[in-house]
C-alpha cells in the first residue's frame, strides 16, 4: 500500500511524516485486533452449533427408541403364545430394524451438518463483511482532516463541508467612529487631555474643533499612558477611516505630547509612509506642532542624499560614540532600510511608537526592525515588567485597511484595538480580501465628496477632460491621475495646448522627475500657480493639498483602493468636492463591478457628445502639434545619450583606458 503526503505548511514535514507514521501504526494494531476478536467469535459459534447436534439428534434418538420398543412390545403382547422361532424371529426383525433406524439416523444427521456448515460459513462471511465495514469506518474516523493524505485503493472520502470564517474578536467587534465631521469635541472640552501649549499650537492653525477619529485616537492613547506608567505593554490600534478625517493629527499630537519631556534624544517614533511626498507632508506637520518643545524631528525619504539624511540624525563624539540627535523619524520604507542597514549608529532599541500610515501597503520592511518591535513576543509573568523587552506601540492608519486576519497578522500586533467608521452587516460571509469586509466598510469616501462617471471612446478622453475644465467660467483647481508618467507627460502637453487661449498652466508630476522638480511643482500646485496638475499614482495616497475642487481619473485604476485614495484628494476636511471617472466603453462594466463590490453606489454614467466639440478646439491640429513635440524631445533625448557617452569615451581615453 502506498501513500502520499502533501505537506500543508513548511517546515512542519518532520513533524507531519512522524505523526502519520505513528498513527498507521495505531490503526495496523487495531485491524490485527479485530481480526484476533472475530477469529474468537467464530470459533465460539462453531462450537455452540457442534453441541446443538449432539443433544438435539440423540433427544429424537431416545424417543424413536422408546415409540419402537412400545411398538414391539404390543406385537409380543397380542403373540403371547409364542415360541421359541417367534422369539428368534421377533429378534431379528428387531435388529434389522434398528441397524435401519441408525442408517436412516446417520443420513439425516449428515445432511443436518452439511446445512450447518453452509449457515456457519454464511454466517462467517457476513461478519467479514461487517468487520471490513467496520475497520473502513474506523481508519476514516481516524484519518484526522489535518492529515488529508489520500490512500491508494481506498473509496475517495466525501467531500468535506467547507469551513466558515470566524473573525478574530477585536475584528468583529470594532469600536466605532462617527463619520460626521461636524460631531466633534471643541478644544475646550479637550483641555483636560490634551497640553495647553499644544492647544495654542492648534488655535494658531486655524483649528478651533477637532474631527470624531482625531478625538477618539487622542482620548484612547492618553488612557494608554497610564497604562505604560505602570510598566504595562500596551495595545496595537488601527484606523480605518475615509481620506481627509484628520488621521495624521490624530497621532501627531498625542505623540507629541507623551514625548515632550524626554531628556535625552533617541529615536522614540518612527513614522513610515508609502511615497516621498506623503512623508514630507507629515514631517511638515511634525515640525510644526514640535516647535514648542525640544523635541526633533527628521525626514529620511530620499529627497536629499544620503551622507546628508546620516548627518542630519547622527552625530559622532570625539570618543567615537554615536548620538541619536532626533526624537522622531519620518521615513519611507526604501530609505528606511538603507539606513538600518548602512548608517552608524542608527539605532530603534528606544522605540515607543511605530506608525504605519497607510497600513495596507506592503510591509515587508518589518522584518528589519529589532526584535520585538517587529513581532511582539508572547507575554508572559517573566517578561511582563521587563524593559528590556517592552515593545512598541504600533498604531496602523489607512482609508483601506485590509480586514483579512491572514494579512494583519503579518504586522505581529499585540492585543489589537480597531477604530473604523462605518459599520455594515455582520451575517454576510464574504471574501475577506476581495471585496469589502463582512462587519466594516472598508473603502468609505468622505460624505461631502460626489462621484461621477463620463463614458466615451479612447480617442476622445482628452476632449472629455477638456470639456470638465472648462464648463465653468473660472476653472477649477484640478487634479488629474493617469496609470503611467508617460500618459502623464503626453497628457499635460496636449492640455496645455487644448487650453492655451485660457492661459492657464498645466503641470505633470511623476517618478520621471527629480525630486526637486517634484517639490516646485506641488509648491506652485499648492499655492494654484497651476491650475491643473496631472500625475501618475505618486499623489494618490494620504497628500492634502488645500481647495483642490475637482479630482479626474483619467484613467480607470486598477483596484478599488486606487479609486478611494484618488477620489479621496477632494471633499476633504467637510469642504466639498467632485471625483469624475473617464471610461471607454469595455470599462464600464469593470467599474460598476469595483465599486458595488467595496458597497458603493455606482453613480449614472453620463453620454458626452464630443464630435463637435473636438472640431470646435481643433483638437486634430493640437493632436498633431503633440506629435511634433514629442518628436523633438525624443530626438533631443537621444542627442544628450550619445554626447554623454562620447564624454565617457574621450575620458576614457584620456586616461588612457579602454572602452568595453
Amino acid at each position: 500500500m502506498s501513500l502520499f503526503v502533501m505537506n500543508r505548511y513548511e517546515g512542519e514535514g518532520e513533524k507531519v511524516v512522524e505523526n502519520e507514521t505513528n498513527h498507521l501504526s495505531e490503526l495496523l494494531k487495531k485491524i490485527e485486533e479485530r481480526k484476533r476478536q472475530r477469529t474468537v467469535a467464530s470459533n465460539k459459534s462453531a462450537l455452540g452449533q457442534d453441541g446443538n447436534d449432539l443433544e438435539e439428534p440423540g433427544g429424537k434418538k431416545k424417543k424413536k427408541l422408546l415409540k419402537a420398543e412400545k411398538a414391539d412390545d404390543s406385537h409380543i403382547v397380542d403373540n403371547s403364545a409364542g415360541s421359541e422361532k417367534i422369539d428368534e424371529r421377533i429378534a431379528e426383525t428387531a435388529e434389522v430394524s434398528t441397524k435401519k433406524k441408525k442408517k436412516k439416523k446417520r443420513k439425516k444427521k449428515d445432511i443436518e451438518s452439511e446445512q450447518h456448515s453452509a449457515a456457519l460459513d454464511k454466517n462467517l462471511e457476513e461478519r467479514d463483511d461487517t468487520f471490513a465495514e467496520e475497520d473502513k469506518d474506523t481508519a476514516e474516523k481516524d484519518i484526522s482532516p489535518q492529515d488529508n493524505f489520500v490512500v491508494l485503493g481506498a473509496r475517495s472520502r466525501k467531500k468535506q463541508r467547507e469551513a466558515k470564517r470566524v473573525l478574530p474578536d477585536w475584528l468583529a467587534h470594532p469600536e466605532v467612529i462617527s463619520a460626521d465631521l461636524n460631531s466633534g469635541p471643541t478644544l475646550e472640552e479637550l483641555q483636560s487631555i490634551l497640553d495647553a501649549k499644544l492647544v495654542e499650537v492648534l488655535r494658531a492653525n486655524g483649528i478651533t474643533k477637532l474631527f470624531p477619529v482625531q478625538s477618539s485616537i487622542i482620548k484612547w492613547l492618553h488612557k494608554c499612558r497610564t497604562d505604560r506608567k505602570l510598566g504595562w505593554w500596551l495595545r496595537d490600534t488601527c484606523v480605518s477611516a475615509p481620506t481627509g478625517s484628520g488621521k495624521t493629527l490624530a497621532y501627531v499630537l498625542p505623540i507629541v505630547q507623551e514625548l515632550q519631556t524626554r531628556l535625552v534624544p533617541k529615536i522614540r517614533c518612527l513614522i513610515v509612509l508609502p511615497v516621498q511626498e506623503l512623508a514630507a507632508q507629515v514631517h511638515k506637520v511634525m515640525v510644526a506642532y514640535t516647535s514648542h518643545t525640544s523635541l526633533k524631528a527628521g525626514l529620511l525619504s530620499g529627497a536629499f542624499p544620503f551622507e546628508q539624511e546620516q548627518n542630519s540624525i547622527i552625530k559622532r563624539t570625539e570618543r567615537g560614540m554615536y548620538l541619536s540627535t532626533v526624537d522622531i523619524v519620518i521615513a519611507t520604507p526604501g530609505r528606511l532600510l538603507d539606513h538600518i542597514l548602512k548608517t552608524p549608529g542608527f539605532s530603534l532599541d528606544s522605540l515607543r511608537f511605530l506608525v504605519i500610515d497607510e497600513a495596507d501597503r506592503a510591509t515587508e520592511w518589518l522584518q528589519y526592525l529589532p526584535e520585538p518591535h517587529s513581532r511582539a513576543p508572547i507575554l508572559t509573568l517573566g517578561n511582563m515588567r521587563s524593559s528590556k523587552v517592552i515593545p512598541a506601540q504600533k498604531l496602523l492608519f489607512s482609508a483601506t485597511l485590509s480586514q483579512d486576519p491572514e494579512k494583519l497578522n503579518r504586522l505581529g500586533l499585540f492585543q489589537p484595538r480597531l477604530f473604523t467608521t462605518v459599520v455594515t452587516d455582520k451575517d454576510t460571509d464574504v471574501n475577506l480580501d476581495k471585496i469589502a469586509g463582512d462587519f466594516v466598510g472598508r473603502y468609505t469616501s468622505p460624505g461631502e465628496l460626489t462621484e461621477l462617471a463620463v463614458e466615451c471612446t479612447s480617442h476622445y478622453k482628452p476632449i472629455v477632460l477638456h470639456q470638465l475644465l472648462t464648463r465653468h467660467d473660472i476653472i477649477p483647481k484640478t487634479l488629474v491621475f493617469t496609470n503611467s508618467g508617460q500618459t502623464a507627460h503626453r497628457l499635460a502637453l496636449l492640455m496645455q495646448l487644448l487650453l492655451s487661449e485660457r492661459n492657464v498652466a498645466v503641470g505633470e508630476l511623476s517618478a520621471q522627475l527629480a525630486s526637486k522638480q517634484r517639490e516646485s511643482v506641488l509648491a506652485k500646485f499648492a499655492n494654484s500657480e497651476i491650475r491643473v496638475l496631472i500625475s501618475s499614482d505618486a499623489l494618490a495616497r494620504g497628500l492634502d493639498i488645500l481647495d483642490v475642487q475637482l479630482v479626474v481619473s483619467y484613467d480607470l485604476p486598477k483596484h478599488i483602493k486606487g479609486y478611494i485614495h484618488r477620489a479621496g484628494r477632494t471633499g476633504r476636511a467637510g469642504k466639498p468636492g467632485t471625483a469624475v471617472s473617464i471610461l471607454t466603453g469595455n470599462q464600464v462594466g469593470i467599474f460598476k463591478q469595483m465599486l458595488s463590490g467595496a458597497h458603493k453606489t455606482v453613480p449614472n454614467i453620463e453620454q458626452m457628445e464630443l464630435h463637435a466639440s473636438a472640431k470646435a478646439v481643433d483638437y486634430q491640429g493640437h493632436f498633431e502639434k503633440l506629435k511634433e513635440i514629442l518628436e523633438k524631445e525624443k530626438n533631443e533625448s537621444l542627442q544628450r545619450t550619445k554626447a554623454t557617452k562620447r564624454r565617457r569615451v574621450a575620458s576614457v581615453t584620456k586616461q588612457g583606458g579602454s572602452v568595453e
